[in-house]
């Protein structure tokens, strides 16, 4: 027997650190993401003779911010449990295996891996609900041109950057709670920007969760603080955000009009890998 799964990666635009169980148990989480075309591939073998091999790989690499990880396990346990699965059951799956793994653990890139599109999320406890999301195409396309993911070449390790904020918010430090509370009502205000083609509001949106970030712990922006802030500095770009909980990994950055280009080769020359994408309306997929 052969079982093939791959589930698509994600990019992040607002909310993330919302949708970490510590955070939904108290408060009701939101998360806007959009899944691209860049997918984690898994396979299980099983001979004639009843070994069994298991096989994964990811078109990018691990420690970007975009939810490979979770990628991965969306793809390896869809395969595992094929004859009896979901999209919700794999993306639970995935969540709680990960949980097994350890490290505070959020819902969203699990959710984006296994429905794929652009997604409006709510957490409420161990609840996601899946909102009614139409962003309009128009948007999508510009977004598709405009953003710039580049990877900065620096892996991080969620956790090592996640656990001592969620330790400073499990002790009442209200900066914390505060700035977590505005990440998740700038992924509602993104969600409506998306669904009008507001692309200023876009912009200021994604600057504001940077800012945002920075409140939670100026470590989760730094590694690639100096060279965004020159290009919003010579106006090439119009906005940045770290992918995933930072530290390294990816950035977005929001090219201005007739500058993607500039944006580009500034990446190359600092030597980031730029990751082109657009935008993948399936999730996990199955072939037995």
């Amino acid at each position: 027997m052969k079982v093939k799964a791959s589930a698509p990666v994600r990019i992040d635009l607002a909310g993330g650190w919302s949708d970490v169980t510590y955070f939904t148990k108290k408060y009701t989480g939101s998360v806007v993401n959009i899944a691209i075309n860049k997918r984690a591939h898994a396979e299980l073998n099983i001979d004639d003779e009843g070994h069994l091999k298991v096989y994964y790989e990811c078109d990018v690499p691990v420690g970007t911010g975009l939810g490979t990880s979770s990628a991965i396990n969306v793809a390896l346990l869809s395969c595992i449990n094929h004859s009896n699965c979901s999209p919700e059951k794999s993306a639970e799956m995935a969540h709680k295996f990960e949980i097994i793994l350890g490290g505070p653990v959020g819902r969203q890139d699990q959710w984006a891996s296994a429905f794929g599109g652009a997604q409006y999320l709510k957490f409420n406890n161990e609840d996601v609900e899946i909102m009614p999301f139409k962003p309009m195409p128009s948007t999508i396309e510009w977004l598709e041109k405009h953003l710039i993911i580049a990877h900065s070449r620096i892996a991080h390790k969620s956790g090592e950057v996640h656990s001592p904020i969620w330790e400073k918010f499990n002790q009442g430090d209200l900066k914390i709670i505060e700035a977590i509370s505005k990440l998740k009502q700038l992924a509602d205000d993104m969600a409506k920007a998306l669904e009008s083609d507001q692309r200023e509001s876009i912009s200021d949106i994604l600057n504001l969760v940077t800012i945002t970030t920075d409140e939670l712990s100026p470590s989760i922006n730094n590694p690639v603080r100096i060279i965004c802030d020159s290009l919003m500095d010579e106006d090439i770009i119009s906005a940045w955000k770290v992918m995933g909980a930072g530290g390294g990994g990816a950035v977005a950055l929001l090219s201005k009009s007739g500058k993607v280009n500039e944006t580009k080769k500034a990446c190359e020359n600092a030597g980031w890998m730029i990751i082109e994408w657009s935008i993948d309306n399936q999730g996990v997929l199955i072939e037995k």
